[in-house]
């Protein structure tokens, strides 16, 4: 309990310098549209890249509130096991997020569970190592996320479309807390052989950083080189 209060006084803290020094106090509230490009191409059997670069326009779809750039690679050892490894660079505007930027290093390893009348059911697990950057310092913190994907394909005047649901914790290690809670609805379909599109509406719960409730409209647009097979990424 003493910690959970000396993280949350201490960010307070944070946000308030951050808020003087930019005029502006972080929404508690905020709606946003994501917009992605990723790209994927098979390093050799079994090993592929996948790289991503995202805009984030929030305060209600006035202003950019966040760029990001991502870096990765994942190995698929069976169809029913991944694991991987990358680097996420993310530029803030601190008016919204009291964010400047932040670098992060991540791992990952997703299980698929045997399709079931149709649907597939997977789970990720991802640790992160995180270095912050606010107006007033920076801060390194250490983050855990799970995220829990249920997905079912149909075909539509012979095209494939994919509905999916996600729902995903964060544990955070300075707030000694799972802080951060996400759900996901919306639906992947193939633009052509080499690429597909993905929209969705994501809301995210926050019990410790600003703002605390936030809703996105995201559009994601995935480019498979050489045939290389991925699912869309995500921050």
């Amino acid at each position: 309990m003493l910690r959970k209060s000396a993280f949350v006084i201490s960010w307070a803290v944070i946000v308030m310098v951050g808020g003087r020094a930019t005029a502006q106090t972080v929404s508690a509230s905020d709606f946003q549209q994501w917009t992605q490009v990723a790209v994927t191409a098979p390093i050799k059997q079994r090993l592929s890249f996948t790289g991503f670069g995202e805009a984030r326009v929030g305060n209600y779809v006035s202003q950019f509130d966040e760029e990001l750039l991502s870096a990765g690679i994942t190995y698929s050892p069976s169809r029913w096991i991944s694991i991987g490894t990358g680097y996420l660079f993310l530029h803030a505007n601190p008016n919204l997020s009291g964010l400047n930027y932040e670098n992060r290093i991540y791992a990952e390893a997703t299980l698929k569970a045997p399709a079931f009348r149709g649907s597939q059911l997977s789970d990720r697990v991802r640790p992160e190592l995180r270095w912050l950057q606010t107006p007033s310092g920076g801060a390194f913190t250490q983050r855990y996320r799970n995220r829990v994907m249920l997905e079912r394909p149909v075909v539509i005047h012979r095209t494939k479309y994919t509905p999916f649901v996600m729902w995903e914790d964060f544990y955070d290690t300075l707030a000694g807390a799972w802080s951060r809670t996400r759900l996901y609805a919306g639906f992947t379909a193939p633009v052509t052989e080499q690429a597909s599109i993905q929209l969705y509406f994501m809301h995210q719960d926050d019990q410790y950083f600003r703002p605390y409730q936030k809703n996105a409209i995201g559009v994601s647009l995935l480019l498979r080189i050489t045939g290389a097979h991925r699912q869309h990424p995500d921050e």
